[in-house]
């Protein structure tokens, strides 16, 4: 195909890294909805399904198959870059491999998956909401994967103290997602014996008025910041917009390390 690109080996084995991280327990269990954005059980499968594409039956030639993605994917050139994603463009921008070897790494992932899962499934239609699901979203992930959901409150108390974020512009969005797992935990104590929960078997619904609140700061942020973030993404280089691309993967890549 005339139209298929030779992916770099270096996107495949990272799209396939970051496809593990998003099947993760800690990812199945988030499950909420604000807003206009649900997060639902089959949400974070469906993503790592359209990173990892689909082969194709062509075989193009002994070395490199067919592969159909839902998403293009750019390493950031810049150390420290956080992940990101362009909807204009259908581009996932995201940081050096590092980034898996922290949980806050790990986390800021997740939270730009969460702007793609959304416009995978035509649910992007209020970037505020959008933006409130994938802030939640980072600090879920990173309370899921520090947290057991049946320790004591004792415990719990203390190692949310641990995660509170450092600026307040973060803390909004942290209490909401402490509230879904304290739900959560609450929900799987009551139905520990008639009906065990199991990750994404419910979904906690954020109230309206709080909704209003998250939406107003992050309105309150965009005066200060969206006027130069604007200015940076009319620096990215155009891409045709495409729900599905072709490009032509390695049979081999080098082994993926975890």
């Amino acid at each position: 195909m005339a139209n298929a690109l030779i992916e770099d080996p270096r996107i495949t084995l990272y799209r396939q890294k970051l496809a593990v991280l998003l099947r993760r327990t800690s990812c199945r269990w988030i499950s909420f909805a604000v807003g206009t954005a649900p997060i639902h059980r089959t949400f974070f499968e469906n993503v790592a399904v359209a990173l990892e594409g689909l082969p194709t039956t062509r075989l193009e030639s002994s070395s490199h198959r067919q592969v159909q993605y839902g998403v293009r994917m750019r390493i950031a050139a810049e150390d420290g870059d956080r992940a990101a994603y362009d909807a204009d463009g259908d581009l996932l921008v995201v940081p050096a491999e590092d980034a898996f070897d922290t949980l806050d790494g790990q986390a800021t992932l997740v939270s730009a998956c969460v702007h793609l899962g959304l416009d995978l499934e035509g649910r992007n239609r209020r970037p505020l909401d959008g933006e409130c699901a994938a802030r939640i979203a980072c600090h879920l992930y990173r309370l899921y994967e520090t947290v057991t959901l049946d320790e004591s409150e004792h415990e719990l108390t203390h190692k949310l103290q641990q995660l509170m974020p450092t600026t307040s512009a973060d803390k909004p969005f942290f209490d909401v997602a402490v509230d879904i797992v304290r739900h959560c935990c609450a929900t799987l104590r009551a139905n520990r014996r008639s009906y065990p929960v199991r990750p994404g078997s419910f979904m906690k619904i954020v109230r309206t008025d709080r909704c209003e609140r998250l939406r107003d700061l992050l309105l309150a942020g965009a005066a200060r910041h969206d006027r130069a973030a604007r200015k940076r993404a009319r620096g990215m280089p155009a891409l045709p917009r495409a729900s599905r691309y072709l490009a032509l993967q390695a049979l081999q890549p080098p082994p993926l390390e975890m």
